[in-house]
């Protein structure tokens, strides 16, 4: 009976570690949801409404369709690419905006987290798809939030420039809400 124990006893611990080891994905898919949610309306309530002075032509709008072509991809990666864009955007000179600080700093934290959590799930999978025809949903959202920095910059971030890039983000991160909510 001892050598059972034994056995069932390296069984148990072997399990443990090997949990520990990979990534918690069923984590941060639960999490996933509820996060963006929350970087949502944290986005929402930091500003107001676009100024008049601001309101222009959207010149390039978030991709409406990137997600229905994508839905035979992975959530995550589709996840990682959009947040991985909107985190890049607000490491730029944010300066000029009037938004409450402690929101803006809270949003960007938790954007950094779930990107952090979502490379950890994703792993390699990046490298496959940095590695696909320029066609694909993640080069569209590459090109998208590149076009979009651009934008930012020749507006030279001046508060119109970033109140402009909230509200495009802000209808991104609702369109990633509904993509994650439709593969849950």
């Amino acid at each position: 009976m001892e050598p059972m124990k034994f056995v069932l006893l390296l069984v148990l611990v072997s399990s443990v570690c090997e949990a520990a080891a990979l990534p918690s994905c069923r984590w941060t898919s639960f999490r996933l949801r509820t996060l963006n949610e929350e970087s949502t309306g944290l986005l929402e309530s930091m500003g107001d409404v676009m100024p008049l002075k601001c309101l222009g032509k959207r010149e390039d709008s978030f991709p409406d369709d990137v997600f229905i072509k994508s839905q035979n991809k992975d959530l995550f990666l589709m996840a990682l690419e959009t947040l991985n864009g909107v985190s890049q955007i607000f490491n730029n000179n944010h300066t000029a905006v009037t938004w409450d600080r402690e929101q803006l700093r809270l949003f960007q934290a938790i954007i950094d987290r779930q990107v952090e959590n979502l490379q950890i799930c994703v792993g390699k999978k990046i490298q496959r798809a940095m590695d696909k025809p320029a066609n694909s949903s993640t080069d569209t959202l590459r090109s998208y939030f590149a076009k979009l920095e651009e934008r930012l910059k020749e507006k030279e971030f001046s508060s119109c420039g970033w109140e402009m890039v909230r509200t495009e983000l802000l209808d991104g991160l609702k369109k990633l809400q509904t993509f994650i909510e439709n593969k849950n």
